[in-house]
């Protein structure tokens, strides 16, 4: 299938959220294509983690540039649609599926990119990891409460403590994965806190069970590093989902 390219500094998995701000030209044309009514792309698009060039093109004379991304993304869907006064969106998009990306088409106002669904796979014991990952998973965010509290008591003053707890409180609620091996592995991705590239690196992996069984070691890994005390500060506003 031939949908709308938008090459992005983030990995989107399936099923989870993508809020989007369109401010540059090619782009808001692309949005107005895909949420018009009868668009051939049914507010579908495709995202790739981009690997080389910039996420917003340089304001110098000529076309723009258009960003390269990996070979394998994700197709996404806007959810919900909202263009401002001076042309300017706000997009709501959710990941769909992943995707293998061919020929990039730049001819028109915007890049267009043949991709080719990728099949959703379970794995051998997948739903046996489910609940392993779960375990590692309520480790890990414990974990991130902790350092994060005790990061800020360190340069907060202790009557602003009680802020800093409520926060933690409300962007780290406990997560519960959902019994189903896939959805659970693409959760588990979009929640970890790691560079992008290990990231993409489960999006590409071929099935649900080898994604949760790398998952379950960055997961244990990261919460020793951060029991360690490791790894750089965390800000709160850090630990949700982000996707520019």
């Amino acid at each position: 299938m031939r949908l709308p390219y938008f090459p992005l500094h983030v990995v989107l998995f399936p099923h989870l959220p993508l809020p989007l701000h369109i401010f540059e030209e090619r782009y808001r044309a692309m949005a107005r294509d895909l949420v018009s009514d009868g668009s051939p792309y049914a507010g579908r698009f495709v995202v790739s983690m981009i690997t080389d060039g910039l996420e917003v093109a340089e304001s110098r004379p000529g076309p723009a540039t258009l960003a390269r991304g990996q070979r394998i993304g994700t197709i996404a869907e806007v959810r919900s649609a909202e263009q401002f006064d001076d042309g300017r969106w706000v997009l709501l998009a959710a990941g769909l599926s992943r995707a293998v990306l061919g020929a990039v088409d730049e001819s028109g106002p915007y890049a267009l990119v043949e991709a080719a669904l990728l099949p959703e796979v379970t794995g051998v014991g997948a739903e046996h990891l489910v609940p392993r990952v779960q375990v590692a998973l309520d480790g890990y965010l414990a974990t991130v409460k902790r350092f994060v509290a005790t990061t800020a008591s360190e340069s907060q003053p202790p009557e602003e403590m009680d802020n800093v707890t409520a926060s933690l409180d409300a962007v780290l609620k406990p997560i519960h994965l959902p019994e189903d091996p896939l959805a659970a592995s693409y959760a588990v991705g979009g929640v970890l806190q790691v560079e992008l590239t290990r990231k993409q690196r489960l999006l590409e992996l071929p099935d649900a069970a080898s994604r949760l069984r790398a998952e379950l070691q960055l997961l244990r890994r990261e919460s020793r590093l951060l029991a360690d005390g490791a790894l750089p500060p965390i800000a709160p506003a850090d630990l949700g989902y982000n996707p520019n």
